[in-house]
């Protein structure tokens, strides 16, 4: 009995190393000299690894310009120490959904993971300066305060960790969730100063979240949540005055 158990451990092990595949973005066309718009290449990339079953998309040195990206299951968006992910700042790059925009975008996925010691910047200058000129040639008529993209949200999404990353210089809201299960950010920089009401941390209906040694340095509130979301645990994350988010 002792016996099978164990080939049956090996087995399990075998086929969860399999599915852990690597892959380097570069192999996608994907170019880090912060001036070729990667976008196409990047969400191919996460597609293709989505649907052979999962694995890790790498990063490595370099600015990758991009626009919009969806996330999908069972990939891992790993950015390495010196990898930046940069918004393209045009207004129509950002992904919309349910009348709002988003720089990182994941709807109905899990077991998705974003980690390392690299950098997903925002852009919010430039992102308000291309907002302007459409509010101003009457192509965008919301209030620019409506209209500024987030620069993560996900939407019923479950077993999601984002750990190690920076999330940096958002025209919106930082990182909002809407009806998520299981999703912990650890480890992290949050920070976005541009805009008197970006927040940092926005939760609705979302359940199993879990932040854990976060500095979280925003224009508006750290952490916004409504009565139906749950925390599971708050752990050693703060404010720049200290205190709890």
């Amino acid at each position: 009995m002792k016996r099978i158990l164990y080939i049956m451990l090996l087995l399990t092990m075998s086929f969860g190393q399999a599915l852990a595949v690597d892959y380097n973005a570069s192999a996608f066309g994907c170019v880090s000299d912060g001036q070729t718009n990667n976008t196409r290449s990047i969400q191919a990339a996460i597609d293709l690894i989505s649907s052979k079953g999962g694995g890790t998309l790498n990063f490595y040195v370099g600015r990758y310009l991009t626009g919009g990206l969806e996330l999908k299951s069972n990939v891992t968006i790993n950015l390495h120490e010196g990898a930046i992910l940069v918004a393209n700042p045009s207004y129509y790059d950002f992904i919309e959904k349910n009348g709002k925009r988003y720089f990182i975008y994941g709807e109905n996925q899990s077991n998705v993971k974003i980690i390392g010691k690299g950098v997903i910047l925002g852009q919010a200058a430039a992102v308000k300066i291309k907002i302007d000129d459409q509010l101003n040639k009457g192509i965008v008529s919301k209030d620019i305060n409506s209209v500024r993209p987030t620069l993560l949200g996900l939407n019923n999404c479950q077993n999601v960790e984002i750990d190690g990353i920076m999330l940096e210089d958002s025209s919106g809201d930082v990182a909002e969730l809407v009806n998520c299960t299981n999703v912990s950010f650890k480890n992290q920089i949050i920070r976005s100063q541009n805009y008197a009401n970006s927040r940092g941390l926005v939760l609705a209906g979302s359940k199993g979240v879990s932040l854990e040694n976060l500095y979280v340095d925003t224009a508006g509130k750290a952490l916004v949540k409504d009565k139906a979301s749950q925390t599971t645990a708050i752990k050693k994350s703060i404010t720049p005055n200290g205190k709890s988010i």
